[in-house]
């Protein structure tokens, strides 16, 4: 299960895997040469991991709507993030939906995280939160950003 939050800043998972009888840690974001611009963002995403990892080799391909790969849920969906633009969502389909800079949540947990935010949390304080309330999320953070600094995770 996951959860992710968008600051404006920054996203934020945490890095909880499983496969319905066993846990462990996993990164949930990758930092992709954008194709089409050469630039580097951030890709991630909700769903099933196989669908997630379809849609991320799709989008560092290209994004050509025409390639849109068929995913095993239609319920998964893509985040990439980059530094100019912010944060856009393709769910399900190859057209993306452009959320920019302001605050998001995604997976299990979001609610725990979306009332983190309105408290004034950061994206990884929004996640730490959903560690300690949501079954569903746990394992530490894991934090992605793309002004310079690398991805740093915490327990």
């Amino acid at each position: 299960m996951t959860v992710l939050v968008w600051d404006g800043i920054s996203l934020a998972t945490d890095r909880q895997a499983n496969d319905g009888s066993a846990k462990w840690e996993s990164d949930k974001a990758w930092y992709v040469s954008d194709k089409n611009t050469g630039k580097v963002c951030i890709v991630s995403g909700v769903g099933l991991l196989d669908d997630i990892i379809k849609l991320r080799e799709w989008y560092r391909e290209g994004a050509l709507p025409k390639a849109f790969p068929e995913l095993t849920k239609k319920s998964s969906q893509l985040i990439v993030i980059h530094r100019d633009t912010g944060l856009w969502l393709y769910d399900g389909v190859p057209h993306p939906v452009h959320y920019g800079h302001n605050l998001h949540a995604f997976g299990h947990g979001k609610d725990f995280a979306y009332g983190a935010l309105a408290m004034g949390a950061t994206a990884k304080e929004a996640v730490d939160a959903c560690n300690v309330y949501s079954l569903h999320c746990g394992k530490g953070v894991g934090i992605y950003n793309l002004n310079g600094e690398t991805d740093v995770k915490e327990v």
